[in-house]
């Protein structure tokens, strides 16, 4: 969605409205955009993630020899699973 816009089309939304009414469909896209801004500027911010992958709080010192020494771009992140994305029918 951030990245190529242009894959979400009258389709998705059908498929969305299957399940959601217009509002949940608005607020789910105001909360996917908000996330998507946090996270960019997070990235900036050499700012990590607060939880380890099992759920537990850590501290920034953690999460950094957990994640790695540089944060993962919501860029790499998108191109690694973007294959593995399912498309509505």
């Amino acid at each position: 969605m951030a990245l190529n816009p242009d894959r979400i089309d009258a389709a998705f939304y059908d498929e969305l409205r299957r399940h959601y009414s217009d509002e949940e469909i608005v607020e789910l896209g105001t909360f996917i955009g908000f996330n998507i801004g946090y996270h960019t500027f997070f990235g900036t911010l050499k700012f990590y993630p607060m939880f380890s992958p099992d759920g537990q709080l850590v501290s920034q010192e953690e999460s950094a020899r957990i994640y790695g020494s540089t944060p993962r771009s919501l860029a790499e992140s998108v191109s690694d699973t973007a294959s593995q994305v399912p498309r509505p029918r």
